[in-house]
Formats: C-alpha cells, sequence, structure tokens
C-alpha cells in the first residue's frame, strides 16, 4: 500500500477503452489530466474509490466529459470553475466530504443526474439536492442544483469565489505559521474592530449567498391570492373549452355513424329484393356457401321477409277501391 504523500502513477493509455478511461482503484492522490487530454475520444471517466482530495487547477480543461464517476473519495470542494464542463449529463460524487458546490453549476443544463449521498453538505445545499435514495431523486437533484445556482446574483457569486479564496489562503498561511514557530512566547494581540466589522461582513455574505433572487423581494399575498385566483379561472375556461370541443367532435360522429348505418342498409334491402325477386339462381348459390348450422334459420327469415314484402307490395299495387 502506498503513502498517502507517495504519487502513484499509472499508465492511463491501458485503461482506455473506446470512449472510456476507467482509473478506479489506482490508490491515486492526484489526476493525471494531461495524459487523459491527450486521448481526444474520452467522454467517460471512472476515478472511483481512490484517495482523491481535490481534482487539481486543469481539470476543468477536460471539457468532452459526458459522464464523471468521482464516488468514494476524500474530495473536499470542487473547484470554482467546475461549470466549464458543460457536455457533463452524469456527476456521481458519492461518499466524500463536500460541504456546498460552487455557483458555477448554473452552466451545466445537460446535467440529468447528481448523486450526493455521503458527503456532510450544509443544511441549505441538503435541503436543495435532497436524499439522492432512488434513480428519480438524483434527476431531480441535478434539476433543482442547476436551477438554484442559475438564481444567483453576480454580486452573490463574487462573494463566495472571493471567500473561498480567503479560506484556502487563510489554511495555507495557518500551516506555514505552524511549520515555522518557535518556543519563544509571544504577546496575544488585542483584535481590532476593523477585523470584528470584516467578521461579521465575512458572515452576512456567508448567509447572503445561500439567498436565491427573489428571496429578498417577496411578493405579498393579496397579489399571490390574485395570481392563484387568475390560474384558476384560466384552468377552468380551459376546461370548458375542452368539453365543448369533445361535445361537437362527438356529434359529428354520430352523425356520420348514423349517415353509414343507413346507407348500408338501403344498400343491403336493395340486394336482397334484387337477388330474391329478379335472380332466385343467385340466391340458390348464395345459400350453399352458408354453414348447415345457420342455413335453416336464415331460410326460415329470409322466406319470411320475402312473404312480408310480397304482401306488402301487392297492397300497395291493388287499388283502394278493392281494399
Amino acid at each position: 500500500m502506498p503513502r498517502t504523500g507517495d504519487k502513484v502513477k499509472v499508465n492511463v493509455k491501458e485503461r482506455v477503452e473506446d470512449e472510456m478511461c476507467d482509473l478506479s482503484l489506482s490508490e491515486l492522490s492526484e489526476i493525471p489530466v494531461r495524459e487523459i487530454a491527450s486521448f481526444k475520444r474520452i467522454t467517460v471517466l471512472d476515478l472511483s474509490s481512490n484517495r482523491l482530495i481535490s481534482l487539481g487547477r486543469n481539470f476543468t480543461s477536460l471539457t468532452r466529459l459526458v459522464r464523471l464517476d468521482l464516488s468514494k473519495n476524500q474530495i473536499r470542494y470542487l473547484p470554482e470553475d467546475f461549470g466549464q464542463l458543460e457536455q457533463l449529463r452524469h456527476l456521481d460524487l458519492y461518499n466524500n466530504y463536500l460541504q456546498h458546490l460552487p455557483l458555477s453549476f448554473a452552466r451545466l443544463t445537460r446535467l440529468r443526474y447528481l448523486d450526493l449521498k455521503g458527503n456532510p453538505l450544509t443544511p441549505a445545499w441538503e435541503k436543495i439536492v435532497g436524499r439522492c435514495s432512488t434513480l428519480k431523486d438524483c434527476q431531480q437533484a441535478a434539476k433543482n442544483t442547476v436551477n438554484i445556482c442559475a438564481n444567483f446574483k453576480p454580486e452573490f457569486i463574487e462573494r463566495e469565489q472571493r471567500q473561498q479564496n480567503q479560506s484556502n489562503s487563510m489554511a495555507e498561511g495557518g500551516d506555514a505559521q505552524g511549520n515555522g514557530t518557535t518556543n519563544a512566547t509571544k504577546k496575544p494581540t488585542k483584535p481590532n474592530k476593523k477585523s470584528k466589522s470584516k467578521k461579521s461582513m465575512a458572515a452576512g455574505d456567508n448567509e447572503l449567498t445561500f439567498k436565491p433572487v427573489n428571496a429578498a423581494a417577496t411578493p405579498p399575498t393579496a397579489s399571490v391570492n390574485k395570481s392563484l385566483s387568475q390560474q384558476k379561472t384560466n384552468q377552468k375556461k380551459k376546461s370548458s373549452t375542452n368539453g365543448k370541443n369533445w361535445l361537437k367532435l362527438l356529434s359529428k360522429a354520430a352523425f356520420s355513424s348514423l349517415m353509414t348505418f343507413l346507407m348500408l342498409f338501403i344498400i343491403n334491402v336493395l340486394l336482397i329484393y334484387m337477388i330474391m325477386f329478379k335472380n332466385p339462381d343467385i340466391a340458390d348459390k348464395i345459400v350453399e356457401y352458408i354453414p348447415h348450422q345457420y342455413r335453416d334459420w336464415i331460410l326460415t327469415k329470409t322466406e319470411i321477409f320475402r312473404l312480408r314484402v310480397t304482401d306488402w307490395i301487392s297492397e300497395f299495387r291493388t287499388p283502394p277501391e278493392e281494399h
């Protein structure tokens, strides 16, 4: 097992297959961005189950990525320009140490899957992302994250970037001071008023970064009620128009079916009359093709019908005096 400070070199060429590069379970602490970028056909990158703490500076140059798996690592933050990966559709960040996401996620308009389970997200981001326990949850998380980040003001984005840069510089400065301090005692310095005001402003920026654009000026309840009432009236009008259209279609269908029934009835009567009275040989030939089990019933019915028709014709032809 390599140590935490050791760099592990991997032959990327051996891990590339078609459009996929599989670097999972490789004990990587740094991503070989240059080697991956040399393969222009790579659109799927698997970096799961490694020892990654960050993605590095040049990772966002891999703009052709469509699917990215960073699950089961130790990633604490994503780069601020992560939104340059505009082709990304599937992003897996399961089981990392992320607390918040960069606001450049607003540029990931093609993102359809986002998994953030197992990350210590802040309450605000946890509400936005949700549980991500099922496929639908991950799809909804991607949609919510992109929409929320798109609704932030540019001022808040600048403050967020400034604040993260300050925190990174403070962390680096703290490490340098911790390594270079001696055992000599120093007098504690009193905090100035200016530093207190700066801290309060930074805290205010933290709170503002999680507020969307429309949160500062929410509409009154009266306007909300009016808009709801207008929506209801519009829905009623649409439903009434749809009902009228259905009635018109049904009436047209009923009229057309009635006309076709009458036409077919008249044609059948004429055919029966022509066959029975004009050409009885044709009727005998047709009877031969009728099955035996239905022949007697059909013959009796047709004979009754013929007798009734002949009686009606004879009554119609006789003059009224003989009646």
